[in-house]
């Protein structure tokens, strides 16, 4: 009986053990992809920024938000700042459109003097 009692108990420490080891490595991970996204919406806001200053035309490869397989190309005209999670362009139609900084891709730039700048994701 004795032998029993002691496989269970191995057998339930090992559950346990399995089951925090997973738990860690979860948030371990979650948390590295976490500041990676930060780290590539920072990097888009100051490349943003930097075109909105500059008076630069942006072109924005864009994630659609009805089918997330699907991109569509907005190109226009930014305000003097950016926000931290949205933005308004001015499009070549004189049309105003809201976005969202986690839904942009990829950001291509050109300034007024002709310098061509490309950040992705």
């Amino acid at each position: 009986m004795k032998k029993k009692t002691g496989k269970a108990k191995k057998n339930l420490i090992k559950a346990f053990s399995n089951s925090s080891f997973r738990f860690l490595s979860d948030f371990l991970n979650d948390s590295g992809e976490k500041r990676a996204q930060a780290q590539a919406n920072e990097t888009i806001i100051n490349q943003l920024n930097t075109a909105a200053l500059q008076n630069s035309l942006v072109v924005l490869q864009v994630q659609s938000e009805k089918d997330p397989e699907k991109f569509e190309t907005v190109s226009g005209w930014l305000p003097k700042s950016v926000g931290k999670d949205s933005l308004v362009i001015r499009t070549q139609e004189d049309q105003l459109q809201m976005l969202k900084i986690e839904a942009i891709k990829k950001v291509t730039t050109l300034s007024p003097k002709g310098d061509q700048e490309r950040v992705s994701r």
